[in-house]
């Protein structure tokens, strides 16, 4: 066995991070025990067992480890048999997922709750002793593991009558409940590995429906369950990978095409995206970029005084919103310098360029129902600002070039300034606790009025505000089920499905299903009341999703596109007929290229995803 003193720390460290200091060692090929004790580690991202082929003793003890990353071992299946983790300050053991040799394991003096404890026999059966405070322990724990075991089997799989109402239920919060009944399963739902553990049975419990009652239940149901095979049609057809935000061949890979978006109740499937410095307008039938705007060049052909940016290189494009006004369709675009653009692609000009001093843009959209006032996230504050007055020159603009002999009949000297006042600011972090960070805005027009009011996502939940002209009220917090924050908080994106019953998609970070639910119904409780969840794996990178929904005379269906880690991207899809038939889809969907997905915009005829390495992907629908 060779053992790694504290001498040895400085080596030692980045070894375990990643391969480089192993690349020309080949000792290692033999090492069957290694001895990592005692260097007052804090965590592991990435384990380098590939250089340790037949490495089967492993000890990690008396080190301060906080955390390990869950897909540690995921390039290599290890062969370790003895793992020891004894004095740390770990919280879950859901990173020995990938444990499939594993006998002996030394959790001694760990902040492990006591289900986390238990549920390692489950995702490594082959544990023959797991060390704990007594060497009982593992008796102990094999017998609540298997109560647990029991008490499931007691979930009514095999009952035809219970089975429709579980699945049309929430079938996470119905089976959280069933195990935290018993005082020794309590909070459950707050360990990560519980959570891992609900998810897997929940697969088991969706594949025993399709095999063992496909042939007699009824159409509605196997509808429902996707029993019929719909998914090995490939919706979308590739067309178009192409780089356009670069600004030379040797930023190919570093530049990230942050969003796009289609430009909306049109038919030339103009799409927008912005990345990098450049703002680019893409016709999607030709592929071909129609114009774009670049950060050192932008100027304002309507205002006569446009400031000099600071700063730019260190200024990138990062997000953007479509509007249409009157017969204006109008692009506001945010920086990471805190200014905002107001672009043409009729007229290809720029018209507007608002200014907010010490502020990165995060997300912007525009009032339901005031077109003129913008919305704009940045950091943790939301401002409300009215642009009527950019307006009203752009349209004074357009006046002119369409008749030259008609005079420039705007001259309110108030468009020259750059920097406008905010109607309403609302700021959502009071000092305590994490940092909050605005991801996404939605607004919802709310059923019983004609008031509207504003979904506000962050890093740490979602927030509601409820926006009157001359009223401000403080933001509301609505509350996750402890089943999603568990796991996360963070939201990516919001979206509104447009079908008889308004809905809204909320997709999270970390969490391994898109839910969407009815905000008239979680305002009345301050908590999110889900309707229903579509499968998708866990994303380490956010992704803006896409939704696109139709309504026929007898269906309405909305299709759901998400971008995912290492090169795929999901596509859901549930139909609704008059009849009450549903059908969900889901197929996870390759590219041929490596990129984290960024954001993602559908429409009728086309899906465009972007990505972190600078591409652009156009896709056209079978």
């Amino acid at each position: 066995m060779i053992s790694i003193n504290k001498q040895c720390q400085n080596e030692i460290l980045p070894l375990l991070i990643s391969c480089k200091h192993l690349s020309t060692i080949t000792s290692y090929d033999q090492l069957t025990e290694l001895n990592l004790s005692n260097l007052k580690l804090l965590k592991i991202d990435r384990f380098p067992f590939e250089q340790f082929p037949k490495l089967k003793s492993l000890d990690l003890s008396s080190n301060q480890l906080i955390s390990i990353n869950i897909d540690w071992s995921k390039t290599f299946l290890n062969s370790i048999e003895y793992l020891n983790l004894s004095s740390n300050k770990l919280e879950t053991l859901l990173f020995l997922k990938d444990f499939k040799y594993l006998k002996i394991l030394n959790i001694t003096e760990n902040l492990l709750r006591n289900n986390e404890r238990f549920l390692s026999l489950y995702i490594c059966p082959t544990i023959e002793h797991l060390i704990d405070f007594n060497q009982e322990q593992i008796y102990n724990d094999q017998i609540k593991y298997n109560q647990l075991l029991i008490q499931l089997n007691s979930f009514p799989y095999y009952k035809k009558q219970k089975i429709c109402e579980i699945v049309f239920g929430d079938f996470r919060q119905t089976i959280i409940n069933l195990i935290e009944k018993q005082e020794i399963f309590s909070e459950f739902s707050l360990s990560p590995l519980g959570n891992y553990f609900i998810e897997k049975k929940f697969n088991e419990f969706y594949l025993q429906i399709k095999q063992n009652f496909q042939t007699y239940l009824t159409d509605d149901f196997q509808l429902l369950m996707n029993i019929k095979e719909t998914t090995k049609t490939n919706y979308f057809q590739p067309i178009k990978l192409f780089h356009s935000h670069h600004q030379s061949k040797e930023d190919l890979t570093t530049i990230s095409v942050h969003m796009c978006a289609f430009v909306p109740n049109t038919s030339n499937h103009i799409l927008a995206t912005c990345g990098g410095q450049k703002v680019c307008f893409i016709n999607c039938n030709t592929c071909e970029i129609t114009h774009l705007f670049e950060l050192t060049t932008l100027s304002s052909k309507v205002t006569s005084n446009t400031k000099k940016l600071k700063d730019k290189n260190k200024t990138y494009f990062s997000c953007l919103s479509w509007i249409e006004i009157e017969d204006l369709k109008i692009l506001a675009v945010g920086a990471t310098n805190g200014s905002i653009y107001l672009l043409s692609p009729k007229w290809k000009l720029m018209f507007g360029h608002i200014e907010l001093p010490n502020s990165s843009i995060n997300c912007l959209t525009w009032h339901s129902s005031n077109p003129f006032t913008l919305v704009i996230g940045s950091y943790h504050t939301v401002r409300f600002i009215n642009i009527r007055s950019y307006i009203d020159r752009l349209q004074s603009f357009i006046r002119k070039q369409n008749k030259p002999t008609v005079p420039f009949d705007y001259v309110d000297s108030s468009m020259f300034i750059n920097k406008v006042s905010s109607t309403h600011i609302y700021n959502l972090y009071d000092g305590h606790g994490p940092l909050i960070l605005i991801t996404d805005l939605l607004f919802y027009p709310l059923s019983n009025n004609n008031n509207s009011v504003l979904l506000v996502g962050t890093t740490s939940g979602l927030f509601v505000i409820k926006y009157q002209d001359k009223q401000n009220q403080s933001p509301i917090q609505l509350a996750l089920p402890k089943s999603i924050w568990t796991v996360s908080e963070h939201i990516e994106s919001l979206r509104l499905i447009n079908n008889p019953i308004r809905l809204i998609a909320m997709n999270i970070l970390n969490l391994d299903y898109i839910c969407y639910f009815d905000l008239d119904q979680s305002l009345k409780h301050q908590q999110l009341h889900i309707i229903h969840s579509l499968p998708n794996p866990s994303r380490q990178i956010p992704t803006k999703m896409a939704i696109y929904s139709t309504n026929n005379a007898d269906t309405s269906s909305f299709e759901c596109i998400v971008g995912s880690n290492h090169g795929s991207f999901f596509y859901h899809k549930i139909q609704s007929h008059e009849t009450k038939k549903s059908i969900c889809e889901n197929q996870q969907i390759e590219i041929s290229i490596l990129p984290n997905i960024l954001s993602a915009s559908l429409n009728e005829h086309y899906l465009c995803l972007t990505t972190n390495n600078n591409l652009i992907c156009i896709y056209k629908r079978q």
